[in-house]
């Protein structure tokens, strides 16, 4: 059965919620995780990326690629990640969601 992570971060980008698919690809305890910042799971030199994906996510409410991403050990592996717009009652995003498929299992 394929896994799928399920991270969600606030506006900062800093995680605060994390599954246990999440623990599975990326390596990382929940207890260890909160907190961090997203751009933990992007391999250096991903500034680039990490931008498109905010400002698109915002804008049009999805950014959706297949990308490289890195576990806890420093295994870069590919996947495929869409990133959704978390928005309260108002219409206000107040966060933003990823889900990861490991595209290397």
């Amino acid at each position: 059965m394929e896994t799928v992570s399920g991270i969600v971060a606030n506006l900062q980008g800093e995680i605060v919620a994390y599954g246990e698919g999440a623990e599975k690809i990326f390596g990382y305890r929940r207890d260890e995780i909160l907190g961090k910042n997203v751009a933990i799971f992007h391999p250096p030199g991903s500034e680039a990326t990490l931008r498109d994906l905010f400002q698109t996510a915002m804008t049009t409410g999805t950014w959706e690629k297949d990308t490289r991403l890195v576990r806890k050990g420093g295994e870069v592996f590919p996947a495929h990640l869409k990133v959704t717009a978390i928005r309260d009652d108002r219409g206000n995003i107040t966060g933003l969601a990823g889900m990861t498929r490991d595209l290397s299992r």
